[in-house]
């Protein structure tokens, strides 16, 4: 059996989390997992949701992306809840992700231009919060389909 040695950088669990603990410090707030969805896909597509520029090129089907971060997300936050990086609690409503003190160290040290860019982008998201977390990503996604 061959094995590869493929290393995935495109959303990968580390980029995954990393924008995830990035809006959670950004907006101060507890976050479901539909949550972070949402929110990490109106952080790279902006422009979708009346924001300021993309982070990423809009292909064509990018829409797609939200089911491969929904599927792929969970393990992205339990690596980073592992670590102490992000925090987590059980509730009626389900699982709620935080930041913490570990948190705020860790992405204070990103500081190459696409974090930058991403600091950006969060500030309109903090601004815009409430109209972006009521938007239902699904209804996008079957217009476009």
């Amino acid at each position: 059996m061959a094995m590869s040695n493929e290393i995935k950088t495109l959303n990968s669990s580390i980029e995954l989390g990393t924008r995830s603990a990035m809006i959670l410090v950004s907006t101060g707030r507890k976050a479901s997992l539909d949550d972070l969805v949402t929110l990490d896909y109106a952080l790279l597509y902006s422009r979708e949701f009346g924001g300021p520029y993309n982070l990423h090129p809009a292909l064509p089907n990018h829409f797609a992306e939200i089911i491969h971060r929904r599927e792929h997300l969970p393990n992205a936050l339990s690596l980073f809840v592992k670590k102490g990086v992000i925090s987590v609690e059980a509730n009626n409503s389900g699982y709620q992700y935080y930041s913490n003190d570990r948190t705020l160290d860790f992405v204070s040290c990103l500081q190459e231009p696409y974090f930058k860019k991403i600091w950006g982008v969060l500030g309109w998201i903090c601004d815009n919060y409430n109209r972006i977390a009521e938007m239902d990503i699904s209804a996008m996604t079957e217009r476009r389909a």
